[in-house]
């Protein structure tokens, strides 16, 4: 029988390692298999090689048994399918751990090959299932937030123009440090701006340049991650979000891991907004990340360096030019407010030209039968 094109891949965890080649010689065939001879080597593999379409482990090992093993893979991947392969261990032992631990089955052993390749067809089963129902989610929570912000963007272009510069900006870091990127970054980069859509127009540009602004307001300031999830606590499976969102305005701990990501995740965000403020208010990346290194603000590990590569300023500044709006092109950073005769804004300086960008601003010249901007606007290319 001739190899799957893209075998599932499969991590069978087993202190024995006659078994192990065993299962390499009857499952390496038709499956991509990788094997771990004890519960921290299976966490190491399971990490470097992974994602994993299912996770096999023996149950009784020394130092980690079986339980505690799956529950640490499950922390890393919540869509991995698990299973416990169980010999002489005491069953009610083994049966509560499959209940407590989220486990798909529990096989006796020894199991005939047969048995076994049964167990995983049904288990890449499940894997799959889970997998597209989660993609499908992804795809329409992120079309749908995507909308919404492009014409928030357009009504209130102050902060959700920036939320979507910054979301770009946190999903580049994500990759760059191996995180787990998905709709929750999306949503929580998006929503974490929610609370200034309560304030005042001239308020908030007030704050969008770093004026001063009354004790009072910036009291309310504060709060809006409270007002964000307000918001989303009634919504079902967003709950992951708001424990983001409650954790931006924090400094990364790493001596205080939390079980899930949500720590990481709000990090990046919130070195993102940092970057992103810097760069709309007109500073060169060289002094960008001279205030970012000075800053007490505690970021994950790694996180500065990743944004030092993405934003390689070592290829020298970007050239400020002035060009009118019929040459604006995706890609440009405007370095002015972009305003209608009668001071309405319409862009703030720092926006990111793109493709919906130029279709607003050609609605506003055809609305005025004519170009109601300044004939020349700062831009630069980043």
């Amino acid at each position: 029988m001739s190899t799957p094109a893209n075998p599932a891949k499969i991590l069978f965890v087993d202190d024995d390692e006659l078994v192990l080649s065993g299962i390499n010689l009857t499952l390496g065939r038709n499956y991509s298999v990788y094997t771990a001879s004890s519960g921290m080597e299976g966490l190491e593999v399971f990490r470097k090689d992974g994602p994993f379409a299912v996770v096999v482990s023996d149950f009784n090992m020394p130092q980690m048994d079986g339980s505690e093993f799956l529950r640490e893979v499950r922390k890393l991947d919540k869509e991995v399918v698990t299973m416990i392969l169980s010999g002489g261990a005491n069953f009610s032992e083994v049966s509560d751990a499959v209940r407590r631990g989220g486990i798909f089955r529990l096989i006796g052993k020894p199991c005939p090959t047969e048995s076994l390749e049964e167990n995983l067809q049904q288990a890449i089963r499940q894997y799959r299932t889970v997998r597209a129902e989660k993609d499908m989610l992804e795809q329409t929570t992120n079309g749908a937030v995507r909308a919404i912000t492009t014409i928030l963007a357009a009504a209130k272009p102050l902060f959700f123009g920036r939320s979507e510069r910054v979301r770009e900006l946190a999903f580049d870091l994500g990759k760059s440090l191996g995180l787990a990127i998905d709709w929750r970054l999306e949503l929580a980069s998006t929503f974490s701006y929610l609370g200034y859509l309560t304030l005042p127009d001239e308020v908030q540009e007030k704050l969008y340049n770093n004026e001063g602004l009354p004790e009072e307001i910036m009291d309310v300031v504060k709060v809006f991650p409270n007002f964000a999830n307000g918001i989303l606590k009634g919504i079902p499976r967003l709950e992951q979000i708001t424990g983001i969102i409650d954790r931006i305005d924090e400094d990364y701990e790493a001596s205080s891991p939390q079980e899930d990501d949500s720590a990481e995740l709000a990090s990046i965000i919130s070195l993102a907004k940092e970057y992103e403020r810097y760069a709309s208010d007109g500073f060169s990346r060289s002094d960008i990340f001279g205030k970012l290194d000075k800053s007490p603000r505690v970021y994950m590990p790694g996180a500065l360096d990743a944004l030092r590569t993405i934003k390689d300023y070592s290829k020298g500044e970007a050239e400020v030019e002035e060009v009118s709006v019929d040459h604006l092109k995706s890609g440009m950073r405007i370095l002015e407010d972009l305003r209608l005769p009668n001071g309405q804004l319409v862009a703030p300086k720092g926006s990111k030209v793109d493709q919906q960008f130029i279709k607003v601003v050609e609605n506003y010249v055809i609305s005025y039968f004519g170009n109601p901007f300044p004939e020349r606007i700062k831009v630069v290319m980043r």
